[in-house]
């Protein structure tokens, strides 16, 4: 049994060249972000095992958006932030 302290979980959705429409869920466990996947048609929630910069992205977004109706706090936004810099960091 896992044990959660302080987890949160995001959703968003987005749709692909072909124009089938993908929900993404992200998770914070209090040490890390986990992503899962789905689509429209797929019961199933399937782990994302290496998300890419596009992925935390969409989760930035997410945030953004609860930050502006004062669902969570500008500390969430700046970790994330954070995250993202040292990501695209290793990229280069």
């Amino acid at each position: 049994m896992k044990v959660r302290l302080h987890s949160q979980t995001h959703e968003w959705r987005e749709r692909d060249d072909e124009g089938v429409l993908h929900i993404f869920r992200a998770e914070w466990d209090s040490r890390d972000w986990t992503f899962q996947s789905t689509t429209k048609s797929d019961p199933e929630w399937y782990p994302v095992p290496n998300p890419q910069i596009s992925h935390f992205e969409g989760l930035r977004d997410v945030l953004w958006r609860k930050y502006q109706r004062r669902r969570l706090p500008w500390k969430f936004v700046e970790d994330l932030d954070a995250l993202l810099e040292v990501r695209r960091k290793q990229l280069e």
